[in-house]
């Protein structure tokens, strides 16, 4: 075999191992995360290089987004994602909840383990029914900023509980 250590050919940007590769080397600069990584990494291979035409009507029918590990640190403006329902950014280094409203459907929303240290700019998320904001940095909690459609909040690991 390749050992533990092997992270298989390097490919441009980030690799997938980028988050456990961190922790080995100084770390990287951190990712924002745009539409372009949206697509890298929840669109088939081919879809992810095809025509920016193409890809924008891949982009447009996604439900569900992953992107945990990614080595993001900000979340960037992205296109209108009308159809995602669940986001995950857990384990990332995001430090600012923003730029949500473009995912208007959203209900599942995970930023677990990054570095959040406010709860805000969640209103515009109508929809969202499970919000998980465990191990961040949320030292204080105003319930104005939660969406009303908001079923579930797991805040567990924050200085806040």
């Amino acid at each position: 075999g390749f050992g533990p250590c092997w992270t298989g050919p390097r490919l441009s940007g980030m690799n997938r191992d980028a988050g456990f590769l961190a922790g080995l080397e100084q770390t990287p600069p951190g990712v924002t995360l745009t539409d372009t990584l949206v697509a890298s990494r929840n669109l088939p291979q081919p879809m992810a290089t095809e025509s920016p035409e193409s890809r924008c009507k891949a982009l447009m029918a996604l439900s569900t987004v992953r992107l945990d590990r990614e080595n993001i640190c900000a979340i960037g403006r992205l296109q209108s994602l009308q159809e995602v329902h669940s986001l995950y950014l857990q384990q990332n280094r995001i430090e600012k909840i923003e730029n949500l409203s473009c995912f208007p459907q959203l209900r599942f929303l995970s930023l677990a383990g990054n570095r959040i240290r406010k709860v805000e700019n969640l209103r515009p998320l109508q929809h969202l029914h499970f919000l998980d904001l465990s191990q961040n940095q949320i030292e204080t909690l105003d319930p104005d900023e939660l969406p009303r459609s908001l079923r579930l909040l797991d805040l567990t690991g924050n200085e806040c509980t």
